[in-house]
């Protein structure tokens, strides 16, 4: 009876420690098909992204505060390994449930910080981007749930998928087969008939009919164009809003957003186009067709979100603070940004120590 008893703890003891083997190496299949879902050796950008923003003209008799920033996730394109908000201003992060966005949020009120007219806050993200091809690989593919994946064949208050946008894509695409081959061909067709030109009105707000009709703006317009389109014929799309990071220097000032778009195909997952780099630099037309470079970070996903904790309306598309004075919305905000590369074996260190951390969660 007793040999018996210790032959039982004994295969007790051995189970434990496989079962304990077995998820240390679930964990690290885990961690590397959610952050490292990209080619072995691909190159890798790792940089400190300083997000300046001051709100101003607080009025006196201000009760409340609330801010918003968004906050760099950490996907099989790139990875969050640190955040530090600069100062003593305590905040807390919340998760935006539709697109999976999260944010970090500041509530000041009298007793902090609402006496002085203005409030400045600084925040660094030390982020690891990657350069992906997701259509010249085999990478795995999670699935995304019907309800997610329909987010992303719905209209937007900015990107109809009815009428002349509708029309066009049926013009273009309508008469192939391959959803590949169809946001080929509306990616082609963009590039050659719209021009990257902000001047004039209308520009920048990501404006489906806007670019279908004047054939010209910025980033948000072009790629508001192909995910209309592309949604028009039944392929999901998404829209990607973050910063470019200037591929010439190693640290400096980010003068402006820079945004993109995914369509998803059941095989190979999300697969990424910037139609309008593309046109600005047509030596990188192909590359940008199903792939990306590392010069880049994203901040968040998709278009009319509504911010959890908000009175305001969705929000059209979210890179800068949002912030209410007292439940109402507040454009008195300045923001910037910067960057500093790190050296490549600081990535790849920062990436060990991120992975060790979860290992011993």
């Amino acid at each position: 009876m007793e040999t018996v008893a210790k032959s039982s703890t004994r295969s007790i003891k051995v189970m434990a420690v496989l079962v304990t083997i077995a998820t240390v190496l679930l964990l690290k299949v885990h961690y590397y098909s959610h952050s490292r879902n990209v080619a072995e050796g691909a190159a890798r950008r790792t940089v400190e992204i300083t997000y300046n923003f001051t709100v101003s003209d607080i009025s006196q008799q201000a009760q409340h505060v609330r801010i918003w920033v968004p906050v760099p996730p950490t996907n099989d394109r790139q990875q969050l390994h640190d955040m530090n908000v600069v100062g003593d201003w305590s905040y807390r992060i919340i998760d935006e449930p539709k697109f999976d966005n999260r944010f970090l949020v500041f509530d000041l009120n009298k007793t902090n910080s609402t006496d002085a007219r203005q409030a400045a806050f600084s925040v660094k993200f030390c982020v690891s981007r990657y350069a992906i091809r997701p259509l010249h690989q085999h990478a795995s593919v999670r699935p995304i749930a019907q309800d997610k994946l329909a987010h992303y064949l719905a209209p937007n208050r900015l990107i109809p998928l009815d009428g002349k946008i509708a029309l066009e894509a049926q013009q273009i695409a309508g008469s192939l087969q391959n959803p590949l081959d169809q946001a080929r061909v509306l990616y082609d067709h963009i590039i050659a008939t719209l021009s990257y030109d902000k001047s004039g009105a209308g520009w920048g707000r990501g404006d489906a009919i806007y670019a279908c009709d004047v054939r010209k703006g910025n980033c948000t317009d072009f790629h508001s164009l192909f995910i209309g389109q592309a949604r028009a014929l039944g392929i999901p799309a998404r829209f990607i809003m973050g910063l470019p990071l200037p591929e010439d220097k190693a640290e400096g000032f980010i003068p402006s957003y820079h945004c993109w778009g995914e369509f998803h195909l059941p095989e190979k997952g999300w697969c990424p186009i910037d139609a309008s780099d593309a046109s600005r630099f047509p030596e990188k037309k192909e590359q940008f067709f199903g792939g990306l470079d590392e010069h880049r970070v994203t901040f968040t996903v998709g278009r009319d979100i509504k911010l959890p904790g908000s009175a305001a309306e969705p929000l059209n598309y979210v890179i800068y603070p949002h912030v209410e004075i007292d439940g109402r919305s507040h454009d008195g905000v300045q923001t910037s940004f910067f960057f500093k590369d790190y050296p490549a074996t600081a990535g790849k260190q920062l990436e060990s120590s991120s992975m060790n951390t979860l290992l011993t969660q």
